[in-house]
């Protein structure tokens, strides 16, 4: 809801631009699999939203951490979420708008505190939007086993998530965009009805 939000009234100035917030849940390791409820967001409204970037303020993180430590103490911080908007669906194919940029994944390795709050690796969520000419009749898919796509009215989501861990040396990485060993498992019962428009 913020990534549409935020693509169609914007902060005020400008629509169609990004937006950011944090991630709470929980994880359960076994083995060497490690499973990942993402189960509450927040959209951060003192970020610096832009077209083709958004900055959160890292007070506004905390502030927001330490709330959720009072309000919900079994969830912890695992990452965040931001949008990626666009015009249209062919730019979005174009230059695959769904992936994380060179950007993301530099912002995401540097994130310190989110590092130290996730010793196990943080995850970092990508919500792309554009809008349709033509709605059709259409279920959700996924395209990866990172990726997920689905139509509500006018406008087309894909949803793609990286997790980030320490190699054997130390380092942090991530899992990419391509060939990651991620599953998202999304609920799958999406159905957009062919002319459907929303927010009209």
């Amino acid at each position: 809801m913020g990534a549409i939000e935020a693509y169609c009234h914007g902060d005020g100035f400008q629509t169609e631009i990004e937006t950011i917030g944090p991630i709470w849940g929980h994880r359960r390791i076994s083995g060497d699999e490690h499973i990942i409820f993402l189960e509450r967001l927040a959209v951060s409204l003192s970020a610096d939203r832009q077209t083709d970037s958004v900055t959160p303020k890292a007070e506004a993180t905390d502030l927001m951490a330490e709330v959720m430590e009072r309000l919900a103490p079994e969830l912890t911080l695992l990452g965040d979420f931001h949008s990626h908007p666009y015009k249209d669906r062919a730019t979005v194919e174009r230059i695959k708008g769904f992936e994380f940029s060179p950007g993301d994944f530099n912002a995401f390795l540097h994130d310190d505190d989110l590092w130290d709050r996730n010793p196990a690796g943080p995850v970092m969520l990508v919500v792309t939007i554009c809008r349709l000419n033509r709605v059709h009749d259409t279920d959700g898919k996924q395209l990866r086993f990172n990726v997920w796509q689905f139509d509500l009215g006018e406008f087309r989501f894909w949803i793609n998530v990286c997790v980030g861990y320490l190699d054997e040396q130390g380092q942090r990485q991530h899992t990419g965009n391509k060939r990651s060993n991620v599953w998202l498992d999304l609920n799958s019962r999406f159905f957009n009805i062919s002319g459907d428009r929303v927010g009209t």
